[in-house]
């Protein structure tokens, strides 16, 4: 249910480049983090009855949905993209996740993404190794912080009515969406497709996507039963439960290692999907800002999660909230978000949840553009757009969220990460050095952020002097990179920027430039 994307920081950036050649002195871009080969090992994450379990143990997760890892700008829309993301980017998003208290990951163009040139599948039948890069190093950096991955097979494509599925639809020349669920051609050629994504052998580390025990679950789709509802021909509800049993079905045979999620979204209006015997677990999405789709007197409310929950877990299957809104335009208050983790947390028949969705710093400065960006604050308010569910943590200004209340809510994301888990809150992470990427004539100094930081400190070394004077005592976050010297030298003068953590820790300084 994400659409299109421009960019937050955009404007700030081309200022920032744009004056370059008169500004900088010593333009110094920061090295991107090289790829770690990692060992295979590690345990599955299975099912036991209605439950999860990780080496015998009881296994409960919450986490953050990063769409991006795969490919950026598939869904939702980026003018830049569709473009592989950055390592850097993809390590910060783990840090970030790991300082959030995060067990699973949940990406969408990790195991999807079709009808594009960077796709893995850019026409039908022909695979691109190449499309699958960025996921094998998002594994690899997983299995690195310690998490578990959820794939979808499935997602979103910004530039498909009816999400990935009517590229398919365009493929086989087919124009009722409903076909997708029936048309033995169409169900072969997302088969090709999921047999390509379970196949194929990660660059990086050697093991097969089926072999690999940092992805948790296969998702078929991303509420593609969704499609049925809206145009009014739930009769066709059987026959979507009978895609999602031939869809598992063939996951459980190419892959037995691995959980079978359905993310059909029709349990509600059809419980005997619920019964097919191929599903492990079972997903649905919570957005209060959307229940206008359904009507006037539909409205989401936490008790739903304890119904959808008992309905799921009575059925034999693991129940996950796949998705849920965070932000204002879905729980008015901080107050109300707490309810709803305080309910997430508190139903045992909960066995994970993840919020829509995390950001991550760019690897020259500033953070990654808000998804679906708007200037128009009613459509920012009500329709779809990163201005309501895109977090930049620790907290960033938007057209719908203040910095504080985001970085009150994402604290509480935090908290509710370590109840899910049933671990006690730390104290936060030490963030990384930070790395100056520009240095420019007039004191301009930018750096690439710091997983974690919530302010920045900047000294700066002048000609001839032996000790560093802080020009900036922590007085710049990530909305103030690149940050300008108010009294700057003519030259010569060097700068180091250091990180301090929520809990007024300092990372080591950056390098001098």
């Amino acid at each position: 249910m994400r659409l299109t994307n421009t960019g937050f920081g955009t404007a700030k950036q081309g200022w920032v480049l744009a004056g370059a050649a008169l500004l900088a002195s010593a333009l110094v871009v920061a090295p991107k983090a090289r790829g770690q080969v990692v060992e295979e090992g590690g345990e599955f994450v299975e099912r036991s009855g209605n439950k999860l379990t990780l080496a015998g143990q009881s296994y409960r997760f919450s986490g953050p949905n990063i769409e991006w890892l795969g490919l950026e700008g598939y869904g939702p829309h980026d003018p830049m993209g569709p473009r592989y993301a950055d390592r850097f980017e993809v390590d910060d998003a783990f840090a970030t996740a790991s300082e959030m208290g995060a067990r699973v990951v949940r990406s969408q163009t990790m195991g999807d993404t079709v009808g594009c040139p960077l796709c893995i599948e850019p026409e039908e039948g022909r695979f691109n190794e190449a499309g699958f890069q960025s996921t094998d190093y998002a594994l690899a950096t997983a299995r690195k912080e310690g998490m578990k991955v959820i794939i979808t097979l499935i997602g979103d494509c910004a530039t498909c009515p009816f999400g990935g599925i009517s590229q398919y639809l365009a493929w086989e020349k087919k124009s009722n969406p409903l076909d997708f669920f029936t048309d033995p051609k169409l169900i072969a050629a997302f088969e090709r497709h999921i047999d390509a994504v379970l196949n194929h052998k990660n660059a990086l580390t050697g093991v097969r996507y089926k072999d690999d025990p940092t992805i948790l679950a296969w998702e078929n789709c991303n509420m593609c039963g969704l499609v049925a509802t809206f145009l009014g021909a739930v009769k066709a509800y059987p026959s979507i439960s009978a895609w999602v049993e031939t869809i598992g079905a063939h996951v459980k045979a190419a892959d037995p290692h691995h959980l079978y999620l359905d993310t059909s979204g029709i349990f509600r209006g059809f419980p005997g999907v619920l019964d097919n015997p191929s599903t492990d677990a079972v997903a649905l999405e919570y957005y209060p800002h959307w229940d206008m789709l359904f009507g006037s007197t539909f409205h989401t409310t936490a008790a739903d999660f304890n119904r959808d929950a008992a309905k799921v877990t009575a059925h034999g299957k693991v129940y996950i909230v796949n998705e849920f809104g965070w932000d204002r335009t879905d729980w008015k208050t901080p107050e109300d978000l707490q309810a709803v983790l305080d309910t997430l947390a508190g139903d045992a028949n909960i066995s994970g949840d993840g919020f829509w969705a995390l950001q991550a710093h760019l690897a020259n400065f500033g953070f990654q553009s808000i998804p679906a960006e708007t200037r128009d604050l009613s459509y920012a308010e009500h329709a779809e757009s990163g201005e309501w569910w895109a977090l930049y943590y620790p907290g960033v200004t938007t057209l719908v969220n203040s910095a504080g209340d985001m970085a009150d809510r994402a604290q509480r994301l935090r908290a509710h990460a370590y109840a899910m888990k049933g671990q006690p809150v730390p104290k936060h992470k030490t963030p990384p050095a930070p790395a100056i990427s520009l240095v420019g004539f007039a004191g301009l100094v930018a750096w690439r952020g710091s997983a974690g930081a919530v302010r920045y400190s900047v000294e700066r070394l002048d000609p001839g002097a032996r000790e560093w004077k802080t020009v900036c005592d922590r007085c710049a976050t990530d909305s103030d990179d690149p940050w300008i010297d108010p009294h700057p030298l003519p030259f010569g003068a060097r700068y180091r920027v250091t990180a301090w953590n929520a809990d007024g820790v300092p990372s080591l300084p950056s390098a001098a430039r």
